[in-house]
């Protein structure tokens, strides 16, 4: 399972990030100067700068926005595809009617695909820079030059902003190249099912060093001030780009944590976002006040501005924390849907084998029946309120969103809501596995889950009832579509499993 479970962390936790800034080892995943907001009482979307406090457009979309990096995003269309806009002018498409998109990076450049089309990098007037090789089946948003992509044989490699391949296809997993000029790869060739050999790179491929697993676990697949976390047996170690252990360069948190704080979390910036009798404040790393400690919570945004959260109320303060223009909002949205581009056609065989090979009669995507948060929870953020109330753990695997579903809360708040606590004890009960195919042609989906389902004999799975498949080990698979969403949902125990629908787009 720990195999399992890493390769899934670095292949996909970077897929979680935004874009990374282009100055050198950069603190903050990109340049925030507009969000994406929604305004008490509306359910449309809006853009706020946060430098001026001001509104740029109001009530503009149905749907959120993407983040807005080097000026532009993407909004699904009533139609259900993307159009890509200039925050120039947010009311007209810059260039539109994609099945899959990334979000542009500060390289100006982005990757996209028609239905039944080939993967394509466009620039930010939404001009054709390279169409991508017919066997590219998906490939990541830029970040620093470079984008990963992967083949249809499953390898993974880099391209450059021209889309031309700089690194060739030959790692099993291939992460971005987030905040300097470093990524994290897995090999192909592994030795064995509890030991991941795995190597960092510099932008020309060259090995700056390898290790193992077996006695360095990493915490992330991403160098950051200049070093790559990694726990050593039981004690959390630095390395850097020689891979030789340093010193940790943000080691600087001993009068924060004698000052008895309840809880303090570190920002980008070097400032330190920190909790007492349930109100949040901030303070410098020496210790000195930045922000009164009077706020439910604040979110920093990069470095001079920070959303200061109020009850159900949200706003811009700076880093002294006086507002920043008037407007109030109900909600935001900072992540990143579409952190791979997928191509607008698949090769039904190689999807229905890549599926297959994600379970077996016992577990799916490293969790079984005996699998507790615990086992997990190197995958989890460590503010528990991010999960409080939620019974759900989801994770991009590749173009797969991947939902781990326990059989109770993963966290749960106290009565104010100021802290919440993990129940480690949860257990999977089942793993929910789901593909966006609307990027392709309409009979894709059916087409993949018969084969599927032709071929699960061989996974010691049989018909029981109603769509479902069940194994000697009382295990069940069930298979469906509905909307564009191909969906396989595996179920630890039979008596808990129900057929879904399979519904063609019209």
């Amino acid at each position: 399972m720990r195999k399992i479970f890493l390769r899934i962390s670095l292949a996909c936790m970077a897929a979680l990030l935004l874009t990374a800034c282009s100055s050198e080892d950069s603190t903050y995943q990109y340049k925030t100067q507009y969000l994406p907001v929604q305004l008490p009482g509306s359910e449309k979307w809006s853009i706020l700068d946060v430098n001026s406090g001001e509104l740029v457009v109001k009530d503009a979309f149905d749907q959120a926005p993407s983040p807005i990096v080097a000026n532009m995003f993407y909004v699904r269309n009533s139609e259900g595809s993307y159009d890509y806009y200039n925050v120039s002018d947010p009311t007209t498409p810059v260039a539109g009617h994609f099945g899959s998109v990334t979000a542009f990076s500060d390289d100006g450049v982005a990757v996209c695909s028609r239905v039944g089309g080939a993967l394509t990098v466009i620039d930010s007037k939404g001009n054709v820079v390279k169409e991508l090789p017919k066997d590219v089946s998906q490939c990541s948003m830029f970040s620093r030059g470079m984008a990963s992509f992967q083949n249809d044989d499953g390898s993974w490699g880099y391209i450059n902003v021209s889309g031309d391949t700089i690194i060739p296809a030959t790692y099993s997993s291939a992460n971005l190249f987030l905040y300097n000029d470093y990524a994290m790869v897995v090999d192909n060739n592994q030795p064995n099912d509890s030991v991941v050999n795995f190597s960092v790179i510099d932008k020309h491929g060259k090995v700056m060093f390898s290790a193992s697993t077996a006695e360095y676990q990493p915490l992330q697949p991403y160098f950051i001030n200049g070093v790559l976390p990694v726990v050593k047996g039981d004690t959390l170690v630095c390395l850097n780009q020689d891979g030789k252990e340093v010193a940790n360069p943000v080691d600087d948190k001993e009068k924060i944590e004698k000052a008895g704080y309840t809880d303090y979390s570190r920002t980008p910036s070097g400032d330190y976002v920190v909790m007492k009798n349930g109100k949040t404040g901030m303070v410098d790393k020496t210790g000195k006040q930045l922000i009164p400690i009077k706020h439910d919570n604040l979110i920093d945004i990069n470095g001079e501005r920070l959303i200061a959260v109020d009850g159900n109320s949200y706003s811009i303060v700076d880093r002294n924390g006086q507002p920043v223009g008037n407007v109030k909002f109900s909600n935001v949205h900072v992540s990143e849907d579409n952190p791979y581009a997928t191509r607008g056609f698949i090769d039904t065989d190689l999807a229905a084998a890549a599926l297959m090979m994600m379970f077996d009669e016992t577990s799916c995507c490293g969790a079984d029946a005996s699998t507790t948060l615990m086992d997990m929870n190197s995958l989890v953020s460590t503010d528990a309120r991010m999960y409080a109330g939620s019974n759900t753990l989801m994770l991009p695997q590749g173009p797969y969103m991947v939902q781990y579903v326990f059989d109770r809360e993963v966290a749960t708040a106290n009565a104010d809501s100021t802290a919440a606590s993990f129940n480690y004890g949860a257990q999977v009960n089942r793993v929910i596995l789901s593909l966006n195919l609307n990027h392709c042609p309409a009979n894709t989906e059916p087409a993949i889950v018969n084969k599927v389902e032709s071929r699960l004999g061989t996974k010691g799975f049989v018909l029981a009832r109603d769509g479902i498949f069940c194994s000697d080990h009382l295990s069940a698979l069930t298979l469906g579509y509905e909307n564009g969403i191909l969906r396989a949902i595996y179920y630890m125990h039979f008596n808990e499993s129900v057929p879904q629908p399979k519904k063609k787009r019209s």
